[in-house]
C-alpha cells in the first residue's frame, strides 16, 4: 500500500473533472476528429469547386443580359421588335445598342487602337440587349427567339448557354447547402456517440460530482469544450487539407482565368466545425442523471 496523505493515496488524483478541466484525449477522440476532417474537407472541396466556377462563369451573372441583333435591311423594324421584346415576362429591360456603341466596345475588348471604329461600324447588325429578371420561366429563351424570328433577328445563343450555366450553377449551390446540412448532422451526431462513450465510462466519477452538489453546466463543460476542440481541429486540420489539392489543380486553374482562395473557407469552416463539435456535446450530456432523480 503506497504512502498515505491526509487519508489520500498519493498516486491518485483527488480532483474531480469538471469546469474548464478537458479530459485526456484518447483513441476515440482521435477517430472521431479524423472523421470530421474528412467530412469537413469534402464540405471545403464542394464550395472551393462553387468558387471556381462563379470566377469561371464571370460576373455577368449578377446582371444577365442577353443580345438579338437585327439585319441591316430589317433596321426599321427594330422599334417593333423593341417593343414585342419588352412585353415578354422575364425580360426587365430592352436598350437599343447603336454600331457605333458595339464597335467601341469590341475595339476595347481587342485592345486594338488602330482599328477604325466607323468603317468597322458599318459591317455590324442593329442590337437590342436584354436585361433579364431573376425569376424566369422555363419558355423565356424560346419566347425571345420565336419574336425575334419573326423579325428576321438572331439571339445569341453562347450567352443563353451562360445563362443556363447561371442556372445550373444556382441548383447546385442550393444543392451544396442540402450537404453541408446533411453532414453537419451527420458530423454532430458522431462526436456526441463519441462523447456519449465517454460519459458513460466515466458515469461514476460523473454521479459522484452530481451528489456533491455540481451544478449541470460544471459537469457538461469539460465535455462541451472537448467537443469544440474536436470540431475545431477537424475544420482546420480540413483546410490545410485543401491546400494540397489547390497546388495540383493551379495549372489547369491558371489556364482557365480562376483564382482559388481558400481563406475565404477558413473561418466559415473553423466556426461551423466548432458548432458542429459543440451541438455533439450538448446532445451527448442533454440526459446527465441529476442527485435528485437517483433513488
Amino acid at each position: 500500500m503506497g504512502e498515505m496523505m491526509n487519508g489520500i493515496p498519493e498516486n491518485m488524483d483527488p480532483r474531480l473533472p469538471g469546469g474548464f478541466n478537458l479530459p485526456p484525449f484518447g483513441v476515440h477522440q482521435f477517430l472521431a476528429l479524423m472523421i470530421v476532417c474528412v467530412a469537413l474537407w469534402s464540405v471545403g472541396t464542394v464550395w472551393l469547386g462553387l468558387q471556381g466556377a462563379q470566377q469561371w462563369i464571370g460576373s455577368w451573372q449578377g446582371n444577365l443580359q442577353l443580345h438579338v441583333y437585327i439585319p441591316v435591311d430589317k433596321a426599321e423594324q427594330m422599334s417593333e421588335l423593341k417593343q414585342k421584346l419588352s412585353t415578354i415576362t422575364g425580360v426587365d429591360s430592352v436598350r437599343h445598342v447603336s454600331r457605333n456603341e458595339a464597335a467601341i466596345w469590341i475595339q476595347g475588348w481587342l485592345g486594338d487602337s488602330s482599328l477604325n471604329v466607323n468603317k468597322f461600324s458599318r459591317r455590324l447588325p442593329e442590337s437590342l440587349e436584354l436585361t433579364l429578371a431573376d425569376e424566369r420561366n422555363q419558355f423565356l429563351f424560346s419566347d425571345i427567339r420565336d419574336e425575334a424570328a419573326r423579325f428576321g433577328a438572331t439571339v445569341n445563343e453562347d450567352e443563353v448557354q451562360l445563362a443556363g450555366a447561371h442556372e445550373l450553377l444556382h441548383s447546385i449551390r442550393q444543392l451544396a447547402w442540402f450537404v453541408t446540412v446533411i453532414l453537419a448532422l451527420a458530423m454532430a451526431l458522431i462526436v456526441s456517440n463519441t462523447l456519449r462513450m465517454i460519459l458513460l465510462a466515466r458515469a461514476d466519477e460523473v454521479h459522484l460530482m452530481r451528489l456533491l452538489g455540481a451544478k449541470e453546466w460544471f459537469v457538461r463543460m469539460p465535455f462541451v469544450l472537448e467537443g469544440t476542440l474536436i470540431g475545431g481541429g477537424a475544420a482546420l486540420l480540413g483546410w490545410f487539407l485543401l491546400w494540397p489539392l489547390i497546388f495540383g489543380v493551379s495549372g489547369w486553374a491558371d489556364g482557365m482565368g480562376i483564382e482559388l482562395s481558400p481563406f475565404t473557407l477558413l473561418l466559415p469552416l473553423l466556426f461551423g466545425g466548432a458548432l458542429v463539435g459543440c451541438l455533439g456535446a450538448v446532445i451527448a450530456t442533454a440526459k446527465l442523471v441529476s442527485p435528485d432523480s437517483v433513488e
